[in-house]
Order: C-alpha cells, then sequence, then structure tokens
C-alpha cells in the first residue's frame, strides 16, 4: 500500500522545500490525512486533478523524474505548459512558480492506493484504498470554480469499474451519489454540482505517452 508522497513529506524533503500554508494537508481528529492540495492562495478558481503519481516517485527509487505531480520524465505536462506560457519548468521550484503565477492549484484524487502489478503505474493497474476529499477541499476554498482532469472522457462519466479507472471516474466515485449531479453530461465541459457547489469539470487530453490519446499526439 502506498500513501501519496505530497502528504508523507518524501516531496518535501526530495525539493528541500518546507510545508506551509500552500502546501495543503488537512487531517483529522486521528492525525489521518483527509485531503491535500498546492494552493497558490486561497482565492483560487481552478485545480488541476490527476490520479496517483509513478512507482519510482511515490515509492521506489528515483531516477531522471522530478518528484512532485506529473513528474515522470515522459509525461508531457509540463514541457505543454512551458510551451503555453513560457515560464521554465527544469525544476519542482521552477514549476510551483508557474503554478503561483497562474493561481491554478494542483492535486491527485487518490491518497492511498495498493499497485495490481508492483511497480506499473498505468490508472488500470491502481486499486484505490482511500480517497483524496476532493469536496473538502473545494468546501475550503470555495472560490473554485474549475476542476481540470488528465484522464477521463467526452462522454458521460461512467460508475467506476476495472476496465473504466480514470480521473473522472474516480472523482465520480468519491462523492456520494446524493451529493453529485452532472456527471451523466457529454462534452469536453461538463457542468457539475457537487453538495450545493456548481463547478465545470473539464476534460483535457492525457499528457501521459502510454494514453491512448495523448496531448502529444493531439499537439503534433
Amino acid at each position: 500500500m502506498a500513501q501519496h508522497p505530497f502528504t508523507t513529506g518524501r516531496w518535501l524533503q526530495a525539493n528541500n522545500l518546507i510545508e506551509n500554508e500552500n502546501w495543503h494537508i488537512k487531517r483529522n481528529q486521528q492525525n489521518q490525512v483527509t485531503s491535500f492540495c498546492y494552493v497558490p492562495n486561497n482565492q483560487i478558481k481552478s485545480i488541476f486533478l490527476g490520479t496517483f503519481p509513478i512507482y519510482e516517485i511515490s515509492e521506489g527509487e528515483n531516477q531522471g523524474n522530478l518528484e512532485f505531480f506529473y513528474g515522470s520524465c515522459e509525461n508531457k505536462f509540463w514541457p505543454t505548459l512551458n510551451n503555453l506560457f513560457q515560464q521554465p519548468i527544469n525544476t519542482v521550484p521552477q514549476r510551483i512558480k508557474l503554478l503561483d503565477s497562474l493561481e491554478i492549484g494542483i492535486s491527485d484524487v487518490l491518497l492511498e492506493i495498493e499497485r495490481i502489478q508492483p511497480r506499473l503505474s498505468e490508472d488500470k493497474n491502481l486499486q484505490d484504498v482511500r480517497y483524496n476529499k476532493i469536496l473538502e477541499i473545494i468546501e475550503i476554498y470555495p472560490t473554485i470554480k474549475n476542476i481540470f482532469i488528465t484522464s477521463g472522457g467526452v462522454a458521460e462519466t461512467p460508475n467506476l469499474g476495472a476496465k473504466n479507472k480514470n480521473v473522472g471516474t474516480w472523482f465520480k466515485h468519491s462523492i456520494p451519489p446524493n451529493l453529485r449531479n452532472g456527471f451523466n453530461k457529454k462534452g469536453y465541459v461538463k457542468e457539475i454540482t457537487v453538495n450545493g457547489f456548481i463547478l465545470k469539470l473539464i476534460y483535457l487530453y492525457s499528457p501521459s505517452n502510454s494514453s491512448n490519446i495523448s496531448i502529444s499526439g493531439i499537439l503534433n
């Protein structure tokens, strides 16, 4: 079982960072982490939402990857932002600075996972154990209006199953049915309601090279 490295201190130590007000980690009375997110400020309107980091930067020995969200050297997430905004992304502090300038938060939907096959990082190989409570983040930062997800689809968000594991289905499954509405809509932008909060769920093409439709392919 693996807990997200944002919450264990691994990424802080790897990057010589200190946990501060931007490094949102919410804990309950039993000192268990309930939600986490990098938050540039208290008035953010948008967050990027992924699944869970690759094995090498969560549980294993890291070689050549940056220990932060979308830290794989093969992932096109940060190079795409670099192309769009012309800001350096070679180090984690530079990536954090880019998020700060864009005023966009970033997080993952899974807090604890088990890997069906050791060391493999694809979504289909992940078994959710505990969710990051995105609703709790929205309640703490009620200015959030947009959630950008990097896997999902233009079709309506199905129920979670072995063959459709992605950010959209995990996010939907993490919210009680009586507190959610709009996931059955079609489109790259879905207006959803989560416990009374009206949000836009915005699907982006996956930046992962392992995806069937990668953002690098779309750009090419």
